[in-house]
C-alpha cells in the first residue's frame, strides 16, 4: 500500500479568500492521485482501495477495479494452418490510429521486436482496453511478409481478459526451376516432331 499525509491550513485559505465564512467547518477536501500498475503485470482484474484516516475516524473505502488484458497471436501457414516461428511484430496503440481506423504513417510503436515461438504463438501481456494495430515487421524464413496492419480492439469487461487473433503468411512462390525444365522438354519434343514431319514429307516427295 501507499500512505501519505495531507495538511490543510484553513486559516491561510480564508486569508487568501479561497474559502469564506460559510465554508468554515464544512469545507470539503478532495484528494486526487494517479496509480500505475508495476511493469510486468499480467492480464487480470486488480483492485485499488483508497480512504482517508483522520483523528478518531476515517472515511469510507473507495474501491476501483483496474483491468489489464493480453493479446494471444497465432502466426500460421495459410496453406496447412501449422504454427510458424520467427515472425516479428510491432504493436501500436490507438494514438497511432487515425479516425478512419488506419495506422498513421511514421507512428511510434508501443512495443516492437515481438517474436512468435516454436508453436506459432506470441503473447503480448499487460495491455489496457482500447484499439491496437499489430504490424508484421519480419516474416518467417521462406514466407512473404504481410504489409497490412491487423487492426483489433480490446473491449473493457471481457472475460477472460484475453483477445485471440490469427495472422496468416503464405510461402514465397518458386519461379523457374521445374517450369523452365518443362519448357525445354516440350520445346525439344516439338523440334523432334518437326524433324519427323519434314523427313516424312521429303520421303513422300522422293517416292513420287
Amino acid at each position: 500500500g501507499c500512505d501519505f499525509e495531507v495538511t490543510v491550513d484553513l486559516a491561510a485559505l480564508y486569508k487568501d479568500g479561497i474559502i469564506g465564512e460559510d465554508d468554515l467547518g464544512v469545507t470539503p477536501v478532495t484528494v486526487t492521485y494517479t496509480a500505475t500498475l508495476k511493469e510486468g503485470t499480467t492480464a487480470g482484474d486488480y483492485y485499488n482501495t483508497a480512504w482517508v484516516s483522520y483523528p478518531n475516524s476515517e472515511t469510507e473505502q473507495d474501491k476501483v477495479k483496474v483491468e489489464t488484458f493480453k493479446i494471444d497471436v497465432f502466426k500460421y501457414d495459410q496453406a496447412d494452418e501449422k504454427g510458424l516461428s520467427g515472425a516479428e511484430f510491432a504493436l501500436y496503440d490507438e494514438t497511432a490510429i487515425d479516425q478512419d481506423g488506419n495506422l498513421i504513417e511514421g507512428a511510434t510503436p508501443v512495443l516492437e521486436g515481438i517474436v512468435s515461438g516454436e508453436n506459432g504463438h506470441v503473447v503480448i501481456d499487460g495491455l489496457d482496453a482500447g484499439k491496437y494495430a499489430l504490424v508484421e515487421t519480419k516474416a518467417p524464413d521462406n514466407y512473404v511478409k504481410s504489409d497490412t496492419p491487423l487492426m483489433l480492439t480490446i473491449e473493457a469487461g471481457i472475460e477472460p481478459n484475453v483477445v485471440e487473433v490469427k495472422f496468416a503468411n503464405s510461402k514465397i512462390p518458386h519461379t523457374g526451376g521445374m517450369g523452365t525444365t518443362l519448357f525445354y522438354v516440350i520445346g525439344g519434343g516439338l523440334m523432334v516432331a518437326a524433324v519427323v514431319l519434314l523427313v516424312t514429307k521429303k520421303r513422300m516427295e522422293h517416292k513420287n
